[in-house]
């Protein structure tokens, strides 16, 4: 029993308690409700210490005190214990977040005052950025939907991820964005991913009809570009059959050649080698 209960003193550790607070946590699970002095024996959790150890699981709202002489502590369920550890993390990350992005507009401005001021030479753009496919570049599929001033391309095969930006499309939309959408041709599709398709389209078609679709046989080039022949980006990955999400990698670039190259590769297949939907 006892390495199980190290076991769990291990997760809540890995979920943002010290040593001392998922020591205690960990034994009053077992054992229930009790005394300090009974918990500060079980768990090893130094007399002197318990007493404010107890008081810091109860502002985290982990465990319950029942006043009396002596108190006695008892455990929230594992499942109350999780949410409120989970609920914590979030604030303390919303926080984080919110006081970095407090110093962007002073780093900006800062920094614009010595960006290259020592020497001659030009700010030069990379040429493309590897990030992994998944959660991220989602994101940064996001972020191009919401960046689009005036034309948003689109290469996919069944648009399967439709949900997770259909608030960013929607928004560009509204923007008055031209939209144009390239899809595999349904017969090239497994019947999985043509009712994936079909469920996108009809989507699609519901936000609006100024929004323009056509089929492909090959979609080689997988992603989106927005304002190819402006200051636009592009995110793209390379169509590789059978090989898990988690083993690619795609490609994200705002460099004005690249942009407008990929853009200009859209057009021509769109052009000529693609078909409206019937």
């Amino acid at each position: 029993m006892e390495s199980r209960i190290n076991h769990v003193k291990f997760n809540l550790m890995n979920m943002g308690l010290n040593e001392y607070q998922a020591s205690a946590l960990s034994h009053l699970l077992y054992l229930g409700e009790t005394k300090a002095t009974i918990l500060s024996k079980s768990s090893n959790v130094p007399q002197a210490r318990i007493y404010g150890v107890l008081d810091e699981l109860s502002q985290k709202g982990l465990i319950i005190i029942r006043p009396g002489r002596p108190a006695l502590y008892a455990p929230l369920s594992p499942e109350e214990i999780s949410d409120a550890l989970i609920a914590a993390s979030r604030e303390e990350l919303r926080e984080k977040l919110a006081f970095i992005e407090s110093y962007k507009d002073e780093l900006e401005e800062n920094s614009d005052y010595i960006y290259l001021k020592a020497g001659t030479s030009e700010p030069r753009r990379s040429l493309i950025r590897i990030i992994s496919v998944g959660d991220v570049s989602l994101e940064e599929t996001r972020k191009i939907y919401n960046s689009a001033k005036s034309t948003l391309l689109i290469s996919t095969r069944a648009m399967e991820y439709l949900n997770q930006v259909v608030d960013e499309l929607k928004d560009s939309i509204a923007r008055n964005v031209q939209v144009k959408i390239m899809m595999r041709e349904p017969n090239t599709l497994s019947s999985n991913d043509q009712k994936k398709q079909e469920k996108a389209i009809e989507i699609i078609q519901s936000l609006s009809n100024l929004i323009e679709i056509r089929f492909s046989k090959e979609v080689e080039i997988r992603g989106c570009i927005a304002d190819p022949f402006g200051k636009g980006q592009a995110l793209f990955l390379v169509e590789e059959e059978g090989v898990p999400l988690f083993l690619r990698e795609a490609a994200l670039t705002s460099h004005p050649g690249v942009v407008s190259a990929l853009g200009s590769m859209f057009n021509l297949k769109w052009k000529f080698d693609s078909k409206p939907i019937s």
